[in-house]
């Protein structure tokens, strides 16, 4: 996906609808994505990619983006 390259996420990643990546404005370096998907089947597709674990070339940008210091938690919202 590129920015303004006319794609949706659904395009790249089957079931994903739309994320986002949010910055602290207390602490720059802290961030937060959230991800929606099509339902719960196209998110349990993903995770049992072997590719997901390691995240493939995404998560090697990331980790320059971040420099590198990654931490987090997980939680999931059955539906809003």
């Amino acid at each position: 996906m590129l920015p303004n390259d006319g794609s949706k996420p659904g395009d790249h990643i089957p079931g994903l609808i739309g994320f986002g990546l949010m910055r602290s404005k207390k602490d720059p370096s802290m961030f937060g994505l959230a991800t929606v998907w099509k339902d719960e089947a196209s998110l349990d597709a993903l995770s049992s990619n072997p590719n997901a674990k390691t995240g493939g070339h995404w998560v090697e940008k990331f980790m320059k983006f971040t420099q590198g210091n990654v931490q987090g938690e997980g939680f999931y919202i059955e539906s809003l």
